[in-house]
């Protein structure tokens, strides 16, 4: 490379460091006038409290100003540094390095005049050669010192200090108050006043249609006594709740509204009130969907979500909103979401206790706005009601008569019998009775009916009522809980002959009226022999009288019913007809119809009594005293009749069960051993002594009768049977099983012997009587009937008189 070649690149360094320093330089300059017009600026601002107008002057002026400041001492130099713009060339930079450097003086431009003439001749490029090698150890660059351009740093250090010194001892918000004003040039701002309005509100923010109360303060050394506020094109006068603090009451706002404050000729800025829209209920309604087994008809109830509703009711809420984005329904433990959309919201719940519940509604500005309590009520499906009572069949022992009556709220589904063998419960069995579906029925049930049950067992058993009520798998209620025992046929025969002598009592009670009645009689028919005339006294003996007749006849029929009853159970299916008791009942059946003819024409007697003369009643009376005595008559003999009646029977029964002991204690002996004992051997002994208590007790009433029967007893075969059991008893307790039984085996045959023997002389003594005493029946029942036409007989002579 040669010599004027290096120096050519020297002088581009220098040139390129020239505008370098000119950039430093700039950028200093740049920094320090643009803060000082940046603080001119805002100074104005701050001074003069420009409006619109000024401060976009004043804005743009200062945007120009830094622009121009840019473009001179930052822009220009970049653009030559960089070659976009041309600078200054080697003839210029070679006067600077000149100027610079003595020594080189005006060699360097001469040098770069030579070499644009340099191909004149070959003589010029040796001189340039020469010349350009005496200045090459000459460092261009240094003419350029950057340390130079520190003078400038005071010019920026002048600004800085303005700003510091104003926020440290004047006004810290000048210089941020100013520019915010100047940046923002469209904005109005207050004015500088001497006080300014402070908004205490925390925001801004009104719910619609509600009052909102705006809260205003006035700071500064002046206080005004009235403030006022323009919103709308109109203004309002605040009201002042103390010195420089001022109210207003926006009432029920629906839009978003502008305001002003004034007080003074000062007015604030312009503030924004903005009102939330609020989430309303528009219409609310609800529907109950009833359980079906209740049979209430859907309905639905609108505007309230109170209610009173059945267990079990699925209620749906149907709310119709405005803007609104949710609506929730809560309890005391959850909070239910409603679904919906374009403002319609939806939700429904099974309801089963009483609900005390709100519902809230809510948008993204108000959250549980509007909170409307409710309470639903609940009736609980009441359990179904049974009441029960129970009459005794009076003359069927084994029959219950029930009569009940079923009730429920809603209605009943089924009611059965249920009933089981004492102590086992779990193996009960159902009979269904059939009732309707309402929720009301009465019932009625004999007891035990058609059930089979078994002889000689204890039942338990009761009523069971179940409602409709599908939620709780139909709920039931038990009636009381009632005992029953089938009786066995030898029970049943010793209740049949315990009823025939209750009849006896009550027949032979029946003949002591009669005569008491007779008394009565003849006491009337003396009085009136001894009167002439029949006064109030002597009618109302008659009268009294004939109530009693009416009473006796009427309980003459009931014995003639309860006689034909007593003696149709007294006849086993499988035995022959008894003559003695077809003739007595045929005979009861015909006096049963006279005796009803009796009441009637004693009815008659009554109304007949006041026109009857003394003489003619006491003739009648008379008579009348004569038929009662006949009936007295037959009376006892039906007494007497049936007490032989009764004694038969009775002694046939004892005959029966004395067999059937028999044949439990040949049982017995033939037992094994682990079941014939001591204990099992003293309960025939008992059964053997009841026996023998029951045959004196009959014996005792056979004496009783006008003509005692002939009533067979072995007494020293029952001796027998006695000695036989008790040495059984004995063999037992010593273990001593062969002999016990050969003494059970002798009380057996004795006692089956006994019970045919008795059996076959009952039969025969019973034949040979029985003619008899049918033919003594039929007398008696005639004689009755004789009296009751003699009876209506006199009757027809009261009403002829």
């Amino acid at each position: 490379m040669s010599t004027f070649r290096i120096i050519q690149q020297k002088l581009e360094q220098f040139i390129k460091k020239y505008y370098t320093n000119a950039l430093i330089r700039g950028s200093l300059l740049f920094i320090a006038i643009g803060l000082l017009y940046f603080i001119l600026t805002l100074f104005i601002e701050y001074f003069l409290w420009l409006d619109t107008t000024g401060r976009t002057v004043l804005f743009w002026s200062f945007v120009v100003v830094e622009v121009g400041l840019f473009v001179r001492f930052i822009a220009f130099p970049l653009a030559k540094l960089f070659k976009l713009q041309q600078g200054i060339n080697h003839e210029e930079a070679s006067k600077i390095i000149g100027n610079h450097f003595p020594e080189v003086n005006d060699k360097l431009l001469n040098v770069i005049q030579l070499n644009q003439n340099q191909r004149e001749s070959e003589l010029l490029a040796a001189s340039i050669d020469q010349k350009s090698g005496e200045l090459q150890p000459i460092p261009f660059k240094s003419a350029i010192n950057f340390k130079k351009n520190a003078k400038y740093l005071k010019y920026v250090a002048i600004p800085i200090a303005i700003i510091v010194l104003v926020n440290l001892l004047w006004d810290k918000d000048l210089f941020s108050s100013s520019y915010e004003r100047v940046v923002n040039y469209d904005t109005a701002y207050e004015a500088p006043a001497p006080f300014s309005f402070v908004v205490l509100n925390e925001n801004l923010s009104a719910i619609e249609n509600k009052n909102f109360t705006l809260k205003v303060k006035t700071e500064g050394d002046v206080i005004p006594e009235n403030a006022s506020i323009q919103f709308n094109n109109e203004a309002y006068y605040l009201e002042q709740i103390a010195p420089g603090l001022f109210e207003y009451t926006f009432s029920q706002p629906t839009n978003n509204l502008k305001f002003q404050l004034n007080a003074n000729k000062v007015n604030s800025r312009q503030y924004e009130l903005e009102v939330l829209k609020t989430p309303s209920l528009l219409s609310f309604d609800m529907k109950l969907d009833y359980p079906s087994y209740t049979g209430k008809k859907d309905e639905t109830l609108s505007s309230t979500g109170n209610a009173t509703i059945p267990e079990g009711t699925r209620v749906s809420w149907i709310v119709n909103t405005q803007n609104t984005d949710k609506v929730q329904l809560s309890t005391s433990d959850t909070i239910y979401n409603f679904s919906g959309e374009n403002q319609v919201f939806s939700f429904n719940k099974g309801i089963f206790r009483k609900l005390d519940y709100s519902i809230t509604t809510s948008n993204e500005f108000l959250k549980d706005y509007e909170n409307l309590a409710f309470t639903i009520g609940v009736v609980k499906d009441e359990y179904p009601d049974i009441d029960v009572e129970s009459k005794k069949d009076s003359t069927e022992a084994e029959t219950t008569y029930f009569l009940g009556q079923v009730a429920d709220d809603y209605g009943l589904t089924k009611l059965q019998l249920v009933y089981y063998r004492q102590g086992q419960a779990e193996q009960k069995q159902v009979e269904v009775i059939p009732i309707s579906k309402s929720n009301f029925d009465q019932f009625t049930y004999s007891f035990p009916g058609n059930l089979n049950l078994k002889e000689g067992v204890s039942y338990e058993y009761y009523f069971e009522i179940f409602d409709n009520d599908q939620i709780h798998n139909y709920k039931s209620v038990k009636s009381g809980i009632y005992s029953f025992r089938k009786l066995t046929e030898e029970e049943l025969e010793a209740e049949r002959l315990k009823q025939q002598e209750e009849n006896i009592k009550d027949l032979s009670k029946s003949l002591k009226d009669v005569k008491d009645q007779e008394k009565r009689l003849k006491e009337i028919t003396d009085t009136q022999k001894q009167k002439n005339d029949l006064n109030w006294n002597d009618k109302k003996k008659i009268e009294n009288f004939i109530k009693r007749q009416k009473q006796q006849e009427e309980m003459m029929k009931n014995f003639s019913k309860e006689m034909k009853e007593n003696l149709e159970k007294f006849q086993p299916e499988n035995e022959d007809e008894d003559p003695f008791k077809e003739q007595l009942e045929e005979r009861l059946e015909e006096n049963e119809k006279r005796l009803e003819e009796n009441e009637k024409l004693l009815e008659e007697l009554e109304r007949l009594r006041d026109k009857i003369n003394k003489e003619e009643l006491s003739e009648k009376l008379e008579k009348l005293a004569k038929q009662n005595k006949n009936q007295e008559k037959n009376l006892e003999q039906l007494v007497e009749l049936t007490k032989r009646y009764y004694v038969t029977k009775k002694a046939e029964k004892l005959a029966e069960e004395l067999y059937k002991l028999g044949e439990e204690q040949e049982k017995l002996s033939e037992a094994s051993e682990d079941e014939n004992t001591k204990e099992e051997q003293e309960k025939l002994n008992e059964k053997f002594e009841e026996y023998l208590e029951e045959m004196k007790n009959l014996q005792e009433e056979n004496k009783g009768l006008k003509s005692p029967m002939d009533i067979p007893q072995d007494e020293k075969g029952e001796e027998k049977v006695k000695e036989e059991q008790q040495k059984a008893t004995e063999n037992l307790q010593q273990q001593n099983k062969p002999a016990a039984s050969k003494n059970q085996k002798k009380a057996a045959q004795k006692m089956k012997q006994m019970g045919q023997q008795m059996q076959m002389q009952m039969q025969s003594g019973q034949m040979e009587s029985i003619e008899e005493d049918v033919e003594m029946l039929r007398q008696i029942l005639d004689n009755l009937v004789v009296f009751s036409f003699e009876q209506e007989d006199l009757l027809d002579e009261f009403k002829q008189i």
